[in-house]
């Protein structure tokens, strides 16, 4: 009954009444009974119909037969990272009329939905995910699911990883093929801190992206399972360096530059918390040099890279200073990266040995950090927030971080 949708859709954009179009070819109520899909009609009124609105009902519904595999090209697109190829069919799919009132229109919001995401504009991505939720009456289990896991995305992307963790633990997997959200809870549950969980989905997720060959995925999921076991002091590290190794080979075989950045950042920080502070400087240095100029992570790595250098005394003192304040410096044309700000104030504070740094930690840090769900960093300044007023004999502030730190366990 498609070709009733196609008359309806025409007829409005034509902005005609049913008693207009149906004018010496049909009654209202037969009109009304075609486009609901309520009645057998003839091949000779759809046609008579059709010519009055100027559209070839056939090839309409011949573009939205090809609409089901264009969608299903997206979502396999999206769930492998091949943005190229969404860019590609996103306006083949707007190029189809019928698609708003056909079956397939919720399905391909919540993925264009998940694109903007992916793309940093989860406010574009809200305003869809927030329209479609007023319907929820309408969604099948299947896109009911997939509401559930793009909106645990946008969540990540926001950086609020318990919405996210709550949302995406929701999602029935009988009903959802779709096992990357596996990835999606383990990044959440690393995020927050929670190791043993985050091992635990991503071992699920490695299995699903194996299943199906997408080893763009595969070295994400591995990444992540490294460095959820990489500073464990009872686990054998020489695994862990030939796991790394074998990853950036892989990275470098199929030249994912961006992923081969992370892994070097990862492996850099699990490096420099065995205080291996060369061999960690070494890998920052890397990192930086594949990095593109100015983006969050080149911050991270010139951070890490000027802090293994301070804690291993690979430079002096002076040296770090002016790298300290070139890194200052550029950060200006980046006024939005808060977190690399806050970082290299702390360093800058912690070279020049300021007492201000625990100040700056206490009121400016770890404020921030807990509002975007930094756990692991809460877990790391306020460890020295602790040692600092213990050691001040500051007693009372001790007991108040030393409470916090028991809620993050």
């Amino acid at each position: 009954m498609n070709e009733g949708k196609v008359i309806k859709l025409y007829r409005e954009k034509a902005n005609l009444t049913q008693e207009q179009l149906g004018k010496g070819i049909c009654s209202v109520t037969h009109i009304s009974k075609i486009e609901r899909g309520l009645t057998e009609y003839s091949p000779e009124i759809t046609s008579l119909l059709a010519k009055r609105l100027g559209v070839d009902i056939q090839s309409e519904l011949q573009r939205l037969n090809g609409v089901e595999a264009l969608i299903q090209d997206m979502e396999n697109a999206l769930i492998k990272q091949k943005f190229d190829e969404v860019e590609t069919i996103i306006p083949k799919l707007f190029d189809v009329p019928i698609l708003a009132v056909s079956k397939f229109q919720i399905h391909f919001d919540l993925l264009l939905a998940r694109y903007y995401c992916s793309q940093g504009n989860p406010r574009k991505a809200m305003k869809i995910l927030s329209a479609i939720q007023k319907d929820m009456d309408k969604l099948s289990s299947y896109e009911s699911n997939l509401l559930k896991h793009v909106l645990g995305i946008y969540y990540i992307t926001e950086k609020k990883y318990i919405n996210a963790i709550d949302l995406l633990k929701s999602i029935n997997p009988n009903q959802y093929r779709n096992y990357e959200f596996y990835y999606n809870m383990a990044y959440s549950y690393h995020s927050i801190n929670s190791k043993v969980l985050a091992y635990y989905y991503a071992e699920k997720a490695l299995t699903y992206f194996k299943e199906t060959n997408n080893f763009n995925r595969i070295i994400d999921t591995e990444t992540l399972m490294i460095v959820q076991i990489g500073d464990n002091e009872y686990l054998n590290f020489q695994e862990t360096l030939a796991q790394y190794q074998s990853l950036l080979q892989t990275c470098d075989i199929c030249n994912f530059i961006d992923k081969k950045t992370k892994l070097l950042y990862n492996f850099a920080y699990n490096r420099y918390l065995r205080k291996e502070y060369l061999e960690a400087n070494e890998l920052y240095k890397e990192a930086m040099q594949l990095c593109e100029n100015n983006s969050p992570l080149y911050f991270w790595s010139f951070e890490g890279y000027i802090r293994c250098a301070y804690e291993g005394s690979l430079l002096e003192k002076d040296k770090l200073t002016e790298l300290v304040a070139d890194g200052m410096l550029s950060l200006t044309k980046n006024p939005t990266d808060r977190l690399s700000h806050i970082l290299f104030t702390m360093l800058n504070y912690e070279i020049a040995e300021s007492i201000e740094l625990y100040k700056f930690i206490d009121e400016t840090a770890l404020p921030f950090f807990k509002e975007n769900e930094l756990f692991w960093l809460v877990q790391q300044y306020e460890k020295r927030l602790f040692v600092h007023y213990s050691e001040s004999s500051q007693l009372e502030k001790a007991l108040k971080v030393a409470a916090s730190l028991l809620k993050i366990y």
